[in-house]
Parts: structure tokens; sequence; C-alpha cells
């Protein structure tokens, strides 16, 4: 192979490679700018409503001298239920998972409900986290005060 066309492979990889880097760059924006839409609905609040499935004053900045609950709604849609749920709060000031819960899904399981311990908490800001089987499902940034 003679210098010439050692150049012309040379320049001919390195479109390829600049072509590559376009489109993957032009994926992501795309991607980005219309993310898929989580079917899963998480909440938190300290007021339950009357069949103790959801909270009445969903929020994000708590009293840490009332109960906070925090729930999981499963979608209407046929998603496969039998995976590991797990909700869990991490706090933000030590990056710690303070509190966890972990669930069997089954065909009934249409919401997951976890009671947060958060009395004892100190104030500061955390991170409500559901997965399921390892995948980040959603997340929720609160606060905590006196």
């Amino acid at each position: 192979m003679n210098t010439r066309q050692k150049k012309a492979i040379g320049i001919a990889a390195g479109v390829v490679a600049v072509i590559a880097i376009v489109a993957l760059i032009i994926f992501l924006v795309i991607a980005r700018a219309n993310p898929q839409e989580n079917p899963f609905g998480l909440e938190m609040g300290q007021t339950l409503n009357a069949d103790s499935t959801g909270v009445t004053d969903n929020g994000k900045s708590f009293s840490r001298t009332k109960p906070i609950y925090a729930f999981a709604h499963y979608p209407d849609t046929d998603i496969t239920k039998n995976q590991t749920a797990i909700m869990s709060v991490i706090s933000e000031s030590t990056g710690k998972v303070i509190q966890q819960q972990q669930i069997e899904e089954n065909d009934s399981t249409e919401v997951i409900r976890m009671d947060l311990e958060n009395v004892d908490w100190e104030p500061g800001i955390y991170e409500l986290t559901f997965a399921r089987s390892g995948t980040m499902i959603g997340t929720i940034n609160f606060s905590l005060h006196q």
C-alpha cells in the first residue's frame, strides 16, 4: 500500500468517525427533548387520604415532628409485576441510605407505601428513590425541617 492509499484510508476513517459522533449527538439531543413518560407515580406527604393509599398534601418540604408517608403507585397499563421493588431514603449530606424497604411484587401490587421514620433525622435535604430490580424508576428530593 502506498502513501496515497494510506492517506485516503485515514481520511475516510476520520470522516466516518465524525459522522458517527454527529449522529450520536443528534440522537442524544432528540432523546433528551422527548423523554419517555414514567408510568409510575411517586408522592410524599404527612396526611393520608381516606383509604390510606395516598396523601392529600403531596409536597417536598416536611416537618420532622410529624410522620411522612411515601407512595409508589403502579400504572394501570400492563407491566410485569414479578420484580423486587425497593424504596430508599438517602441523606444528601452523607450520601448514606437511612431507610429502605424491599417488596417482592406480585399480580396484586398496585401501590407500595413506606412510612418514614423521620422523627430522629436531622433537618436537611433527602432523596426518596424507587427502583425495580436494580433499575431506577423515579426520585423525589425533599427537605426536612423542625
